[in-house]
């Protein structure tokens, strides 16, 4: 079974959720797209284990004017995986912070109740 067109639109709603969580006023709000289990590297830092992890992490994130851009889809069943890019602002929404450009490997799983949730990310340079 591949995936079906409402899988991949229910994903790409999850990215742009995501994206969005990292405006919002609760550091954490992005947390919840993420597996309990999720395994988070991206360069330069120490890889995160868990939601609990993530949620411990969060505080240090300022994010904001994120955006997906996703290359290819695969998956079955209740897996899918995305290969693409994100930029973002390393900071807070209008500040002069850096711009970052990451290519992203995210790997997706169907939870029980419905919801596509981040299980793997891997984030690299974008050169």
């Amino acid at each position: 079974m591949t995936l079906s067109s409402s899988d991949v639109a229910a994903i790409r709603e999850a990215e742009a959720g995501l994206a969005a969580a990292f405006e919002a006023p609760d550091p954490t709000a992005w947390v919840p797209y993420y597996t309990e289990d999720a395994i988070f590297s991206g360069p330069g830092a120490a890889t995160i284990v868990g939601r609990a992890e993530l949620l411990e992490a969060a505080s240090g994130v300022v994010i904001s004017s994120m955006q997906i851009s996703v290359d290819s889809t695969i998956g079955d069943g209740d897996f899918a995986a995305t290969f693409g890019r994100a930029t973002w602002v390393s900071g807070t929404k209008g500040s002069d912070a850096p711009v970052v450009r990451r290519r992203l490997l995210m790997v997706w799983r169907r939870e029980t109740d419905g919801q596509w949730r981040i299980a793997r990310e891997l984030l690299n340079e974008d050169v």
